[in-house]
């Protein structure tokens, strides 16, 4: 029983720590690739697609994951996008991301297909603040001041009740 815990949390692991090769995708003819997929924030990196038509316009839309980062994030263009005509057989982005996050470029031709696509995990720059979590909750401490308040009285009611008994018994 442990030993399918222990392969079963070594499976989930090994499948969070490469999601970018589960994920990427190459249209028939085409090659998407980038110079890192792991880029430190603020840390320019490459994409290229192979198989391209000289002088077809192309265009890289690097979206998001979650929609909530900012749109000012990508140095390029939430969904920004950028259009380069081919001059060979390959076309290439040049791309900023300036917040940690999980973002998708993808690069299609002029009639809107998808050529091919790379996600991209974006770690903090070196020695920058963690970025402040999003409150979901709710802050309970008011709920457990009135609890503990609720307990105090009814205690003290307690006590009250039976100094009546003992006084009313003698």
């Amino acid at each position: 029983m442990n030993r399918r815990i222990l392969l079963t949390a070594l499976a989930g692991a090994s499948l969070a720590v490469v999601p970018s090769a589960a994920m990427a995708y190459d249209a028939p003819g085409y090659s998407t690739t980038t110079t890192d997929p792991a880029p430190a924030a603020g840390e320019s990196f490459t994409i290229t697609t192979q198989g391209t038509t000289v002088g077809e316009k192309y265009t890289l839309t690097i979206t998001s994951n979650p929609a909530t980062l900012s749109n000012d994030s990508i140095a390029i263009a939430g969904t920004k996008s950028l259009t380069k005509t081919a001059t060979g057989s390959s076309v290439s982005f040049t791309v900023t991301l300036t917040a940690a996050g999980t973002f998708t470029g993808a690069t299609t031709d002029a009639a809107g297909t998808v050529l091919g696509d790379e996600v991209f995990t974006v770690a903090a720059a070196p020695g920058a603040p963690a970025p402040a979590l999003s409150s979901t909750g709710f802050d309970s401490m008011g709920l457990v001041a009135g609890a503990g308040a609720l307990v105090l009285a009814g205690a003290g009611a307690v006590v009250v009740a039976r100094r009546r008994q003992s006084v009313q018994a003698h």
